[in-house]
């Protein structure tokens, strides 16, 4: 999900199309399905205008603000998924899979790779701006990865514990938090060398999909039974909002009009922290 031109977005899958809310019970289609791409894994701003990346294909699309996706990146190489999006230093980035690489838009028509496989690592499942520099969050060891700016990435945090994946990054307080699974802690990078756990497994939640700051606190998205968990500020999650429903994972969380909103699969539903619980808008 993202907040652009003061609306909430989604990507969708299977159909990859993007979804804008009406601010009151429904979803609008706002870009039906580009060619055969059935995933918009993430979405991201530059300059004023929304983009989308893709499965099965790792493209870029940018939306035309009325109706469709207009293509700005075809494959590259074997790379079918962008799993990962960042405005950095002006110009947009994906993560990938396979391989885990780093590409970068060349603000036209292309990706150009600027950081190609590190070690073992198929993923980058997340990506975030810190302290002036781009990392990424990786899976199949759950390591952090700092990009040097030009053409690699530098391992910054090893595998902690038996976490694999990364599948969320998050700044809060001026420090960098990740979320984990396969037993869905909250890690904190040490700045140096290391993770450092602040939250434990609670109860049967294995990931951590998403993490938002909202209200000056940190919260995690979870699998597989679709709750909320904020953080203790200390050493431990709490649950907030228990699962709604049929949803079981929160895939995605945005901060809209002073309000915290999950992004729900398997259903698709938008919701809503409200009073310590979840509400379907």
């Amino acid at each position: 999900m993202r907040v652009f031109n003061n609306k909430l977005y989604g990507g969708t899958y299977n159909t990859g199309n993007l979804l804008e809310w009406n601010e009151t019970d429904a979803w609008v289609q706002k870009a039906p399905k580009s060619g055969s791409e059935t995933y918009i894994f993430a979405l991201c701003e530059l300059n004023g205008k929304l983009y989308g990346s893709t499965y099965p294909d790792g493209k870029l699309l940018e939306w035309n603000g009325s109706n469709a996706w207009v293509q700005k990146a075809p494959q590259l190489g074997s790379v079918t998924h962008i799993w990962s999006l960042c405005e950095f230093n002006g110009k947009i980035y994906g993560g990938t899979y396979p391989d885990a690489l780093l590409y970068e838009w060349n603000g036209v028509n292309l990706w150009v790779e600027k950081a190609p496989q590190l070690d073992a690592e198929d993923y980058i499942y997340s990506l975030v701006e810190f302290d002036g520099k781009l990392y990424g969050g990786t899976s199949t060891n759950g390591l952090l990865y700092e990009w040097n700016g030009s053409n690699a990435w530098v391992e910054k945090a090893p595998q902690h514990n038996s976490e694999t994946a990364i599948h969320s990054l998050a700044v809060f307080d001026s420090k960098l938090y990740g979320g984990t699974y396969p037993n869905g802690n909250l890690v904190e990078w040490n700045g140096s060398n290391a993770w450092v756990e602040k939250a434990p497994q609670l109860g049967a939640e294995t990931y951590i999909y998403s993490l938002a700051v909202f209200d000056s606190k940190l919260y995690g998205g979870t699998g597989e039974n679709g709750k909320l968990y904020e953080w203790n500020d200390v050493d431990a999650w709490v649950e907030v909002a228990s699962k709604l429903g049929t949803a079981t994972q929160i895939m995605c969380m945005a901060v809209f009009e002073s309000g915290l909103f999950g992004g729900a699969s398997n259903t698709g539903q938008l919701l809503q922290l409200c009073s310590q619980s979840l509400v379907e808008e």
